[in-house]
């Protein structure tokens, strides 16, 4: 029940992330295009305002966090493909070791074609395929929600160094007409720019908070599960399987509520940092005013949810654990 009940929740989070991503492919599609517009503005100097800076940090900070992503990608196709790997052939191998009776099964369930080698065939392709298919969708939901967060980090990292360089610098700091020209051009963007992470959170949280509060229960069922068939009797390979299984879990919630967490700080400009970093001596009370209200507006940190109660962070992991460690506690009590 417990080794049904696992696999089961794996394939409904495969189906509802197939299915959000099925109707809600305007609104991807709507994130990725201004990400891609934002990008090209900067990587294409388009931001003129910012030309007579000496370094250009954009395409530097737009490279590190291209390479973070890249390297999340990477671990996280990587765990996915050898999770597949060790729980498509797990069965196989227990059968091998064990000389069982009857066909062994990726999926448990019932198998009525068992009874025909060719029926028999047909269920274990359409076993492979589902197993290979749903693993996939899994890939491609959280590369594109995990790489979403990492964009809106770095981006909220750029911006917080151009609002660093609103007024300009050198050794004149006296207020005058062409610095504060080119402070209000500069407030501008970064006011545009303020506004189009803001709108990409906001679309992705709308997109996320139901899935992951799904999932959020659907981990904290799941590892309590795996945790009850821990504390039984197995065999190695399915150990090895069940831990496989376990840590790609544990790492698919760590991701989301890592970066989740990242975008909650990264979001919010403290005191020194931003527009509040920027030489304000050097502009006209004008200028100073716009200044202040641009941070105000970049004061507030924008959050992520998984579902109506919980925040996308860390916290919100250890209490996933906690939970799930508080339910073990209880069945192993009651076995």
């Amino acid at each position: 029940m417990f080794e049904t009940l696992s696999i089961f929740s794996f394939c409904c989070m495969g189906n509802l992330k197939l299915f959000s991503l099925y109707i809600n492919i305007k609104h991807w599609a709507f994130i990725i295009s201004q990400m891609k517009l934002l990008e090209h503005e900067q990587l294409d100097g388009k931001l003129l305002s910012y030309a007579d800076i000496a370094e250009d940090y954009s395409p530097e900070i737009i490279a590190k966090y291209t390479k973070r992503y890249t390297i999340v990608f990477s671990i996280l196709l990587r765990l996915y493909s050898v999770t597949l790997v060790v729980f498509v052939a797990t069965p196989f191998f227990e059968y091998a070791l064990t000389a069982g009776t009857g066909y062994p099964h990726i999926l448990p369930g019932w198998a009525p074609l068992d009874d025909y080698f060719l029926g028999y065939i047909l269920t274990l392709i359409f076993e492979v395929i589902a197993s290979v298919y749903c693993v996939f969708v899994h890939v491609a939901f959280d590369c594109a929600s995990v790489g979403i967060m990492i964009f809106i980090c770095g981006q909220f990292s750029l911006l917080r160094r151009r609002t660093e360089d609103i007024a300009g610098g050198g050794e004149d700091c006296m207020p005058n007409a062409e610095r504060d020209v080119r402070a209000h051009l500069r407030i501008i963007e970064s006011h545009g720019t303020h506004i189009v992470l803001c709108t990409v959170i906001k679309k992705l949280d709308t997109l996320l908070r139901i899935i992951l509060g799904v999932y959020f229960l659907v981990a904290t069922l799941t590892f309590c599960a795996v945790a009850v068939r821990l504390s039984s009797t197995l065999s190695f390979m399915q150990l090895v399987s069940l831990l496989q299984y376990m840590a790609g879990s544990l790492t698919q919630l760590f991701l989301f509520c890592r970066y989740g967490d990242a975008v909650f700080h990264e979001s919010s400009f403290d005191m020194g940092e931003g527009p509040f970093g920027a030489a304000w001596w050097s502009l006209s009370p004008r200028m100073r005013r716009e200044l202040v209200m641009l941070g105000a507006g970049m004061i507030q940190p924008r959050t992520l949810h998984a579902g109506p109660f919980n925040q996308l962070d860390l916290p919100s992991f250890v209490q996933v654990v906690r939970t799930a460690y508080s339910y073990y506690a209880v069945v192993g009590q009651t076995k």
